[in-house]
């Protein structure tokens, strides 16, 4: 996750200085500044500016590489950048460890990191159930969540259900404006367009040699937790009988613990998810799978992707769901994105609309079980800042609301 739009100083010289024999291993003999990017949970990026050009050097840490494989990145990085949707790649470091790109600067007209917020499935649901669609599709997301359905539409049910708080509520006259039919294909913020006309190139794509499905996916995340769980509880039962005496265990690895309960207890949930995905799934396409607005890039009225750790061939709904979870969208925004997404797809079954949800939750399942990994791979000063993460998204997952 990556915003590299904002840039700020080094925070240290001798940072500075351990980039420079990594920029001449590059061909960058003449630089003439190194700026920070911000944003960035698992690596670090900065703007590199030369007399002819300015570019990104991406560092990648140790413990995300752990849970990607760095040629499947580049692989599918190049593929994007070869028709233009990314930055192009120009160098890589012998051991995948440093990335020098293209620097795209983004326009100002859409600052597309303020797009950002988290929807959960439940808002998804209530925003579409607000908006009065069509009675088929309507009844059919009743079925998935009943009980979000059965709220009145007043203002007062729309602020418990959390539609405030998450960015999808209208004022009065924006509902009444938008639900008229003849007006519903018009809205004055074309995010969504952008987003759409992104989303049917990308699933267009050629899907490459790599492939992940959303059940495998979710094992082996899920296999990679239990061995770190039983790898730490090995480690601390060899520390107490080192020092021949009970001792409190650290304090992350408890609290990690603790977390780790609470993805155990929604197992039934997350395959009933992934048993819902399955269904609709006719074959798999290329998707990127962290479409959130930090991986993205707006300039000339284009959207360009970065960041492509988790791209693989899998589920057509990841690629729409991240977008949906992630990006600030109306009701309205949401209904023609997804209709327009889901039209004569080619990957999906008909009634593919009913997984829609399902995938959204999926999507923070995901990023729990990552905070969680990550907290376990990264240096200990880092790991409460992944917990944070965890505490952040567990939330947004539907049995927790």
């Amino acid at each position: 996750m990556n915003d590299i739009n904002t840039a700020m100083p080094l925070s240290s010289n001798s940072s500075l200085n351990a980039l420079y024999p990594i920029l001449r291993r590059a061909g960058l003999v003449q630089v003439l500044s190194i700026q920070e990017l911000s944003g960035g949970l698992s690596n670090h990026n900065y703007k590199i500016i030369t007399p002819t050009a300015s570019y990104v050097l991406r560092v990648n840490t140790g413990a995300a590489s752990r849970f990607c494989n760095r040629e499947q990145e580049c692989f599918y990085w190049q593929q994007l950048a070869d028709i233009k949707l990314a930055p192009q790649l120009l160098w890589v470091s012998e051991d995948n460890r440093y990335y020098l790109s293209e620097f795209i600067e983004s326009d100002n007209v859409i600052y597309w990191p303020a797009l950002e917020c988290q929807t959960r499935a439940a808002d998804f649901v209530q925003g579409q159930f607000v908006l009065g669609q069509a009675g088929l599709r309507q009844s059919k997301l009743d079925s998935l969540f009943p009980s979000v359905s059965s709220h009145s539409s007043d203002d007062s049910d729309l602020h418990n259900s959390g539609l405030h708080n998450s960015g999808l509520h209208h004022s009065d006259a924006d509902s009444q404006a938008l639900l008229g039919p003849t007006k519903i294909s018009k809205h004055p913020n074309q995010a969504h367009d952008l987003l759409l006309a992104l989303l049917l190139q990308l699933r267009s794509l050629p899907t490459g040699p790599y492939h992940i499905s959303v059940t495998a996916q979710w094992q082996s995340y899920h296999q990679q937790m239990l061995a770190y769980q039983a790898s730490a509880a090995l480690k601390n039962r060899a520390t107490l009988s080192q020092h021949d005496e009970v001792t409190d265990k650290p304090i992350h690895t408890c609290e990690w613990n603790e977390r780790v309960a609470k993805l155990l207890g929604i197992q039934m949930d997350i395959k009933n998810w992934s048993n819902c995905l399955a269904a609709c799934l006719i074959k798999p396409q290329f998707c990127h799978r962290d479409l959130n607005p930090h991986n993205l890039l707006f300039k000339n009225n284009h959207l360009y992707c970065i960041d492509f750790e988790y791209a693989s061939a899998s589920h057509p709904l990841c690629e729409l769901a991240v977008v949906l979870a992630t990006h600030r969208l109306t009701p309205a925004q949401q209904t023609l994105l997804v209709d327009g997404y889901l039209k004569q797809h080619p990957n999906v079954t008909a009634d593919a609309v009913q997984a829609v949800p399902a995938a959204i939750d999926m999507y923070w399942v995901f990023a729990c079980y990552w905070a969680l990994l990550m907290a376990g791979q990264a240096q200990s000063s880092h790991n409460i800042d992944y917990l944070a993460w965890f505490d952040r998204f567990w939330p947004l997952i539907t049995p927790n609301n």
